[in-house]
């Protein structure tokens, strides 16, 4: 009995201390090893492993970073602010571009952010981001971690792939992936009338013979042409056409490989961008 007289001050002191160690801070946030970094620990490791496949496939095919973190508690700080920071500090997007977005949920303080990088603002904006937002409240609501995150990955990448004209192998349901393409899917292609009638279609075919022919014969003159007189120039003056004139590309392909921890592409210009929202 006389032990029971500490168990207050021990209940106290559990309760002071626990929720600091659950907090994360910008400043002691580890470098990512993927792009679904669940510190919450709150998402199941086959939805954790389909969406890094996602996301992967869509920056090869893009150029473009989704990253998804969770947390346990913000500890004061405002959801915005802890994204922007974290953004900046991740550099995510590729260098030049900022074609990126961070969705940050903190699970115990039941708030959620969609950070986007200045490169995506023509595509991403306010209200779209707002509505995949408000999509995965159900899911955070029913404490369906996956679900949420599965519904704004593949919402956001779904928009940045039509904007790129490639196709992601995105897992979905039929319901999902025929509503998503309906939304983005490119307008319909106005059938033209035939210009030739069948009945004309033996002399069309002579002529479009005779103008090929024609079009070749002219088109080796011209590169025998230009030939002979690259031989007759100055040596060495050519020009490669894979590189840009000042020797720098678009985007780094080789980012990751001549790193050696995983993290964003040189980005990590948001300027405070998204949306934010409870649940």
């Amino acid at each position: 009995m006389r032990n029971l007289r500490w168990l207050p001050l021990l209940l106290l002191l559990f309760a002071t201390t626990v929720p600091s160690s659950l907090a994360e801070k910008v400043a002691t946030m580890p470098a990512p090893t993927g792009y679904i970094d669940d510190y919450a620990g709150v998402m199941t490791a086959p939805a954790k492993s389909e969406l890094e496949d996602l996301c992967n496939d869509l920056h090869t095919k893009t150029k473009a970073q989704i990253f998804v973190v969770t947390i346990n508690t913000l500890d004061g700080e405002s959801v915005e602010t802890f994204a922007n920071h974290l953004f900046a500090k991740w550099k995510i997007g590729e260098k030049k571009t900022d074609r990126g977005v961070l969705i940050l949920l903190a699970i115990k303080d039941h708030k959620r952010r969609i950070e986007i990088g200045t490169g995506f603002e023509g595509i991403l904006n306010d209200a779209k981001v707002g509505d995949i937002g408000r999509e995965m409240v159900p899911a955070l609501k029913a404490a369906d971690y996956d679900e949420a995150v599965r519904t704004g990955v593949r919402r956001i990448a779904q928009i940045i792939a039509a904007d790129s004209n490639v196709t992601l192998d995105i897992a979905t349901s039929p319901e999902s992936l025929a509503a998503m393409e309906k939304e983005y899917a490119p307008p319909p292609v106005v059938k033209q009338q035939p210009l030739i009638k069948s009945k004309g279609l033996g002399i069309a075919l002579v002529a479009v013979f005779f103008f090929g022919v024609l079009g070749g014969i002219l088109f080796l003159f011209r590169r025998l042409s230009k030939f002979s007189s690259h031989r007759v120039g100055t040596p060495g003056s050519g020009r490669s056409s894979s590189s840009s004139s000042d020797g720098s590309s678009s985007f780094d392909d080789d980012f990751f490989s001549k790193n050696d921890s995983f993290g964003g592409g040189g980005g990590g210009g948001s300027d405070g961008g998204g949306i934010s929202g409870d649940w």
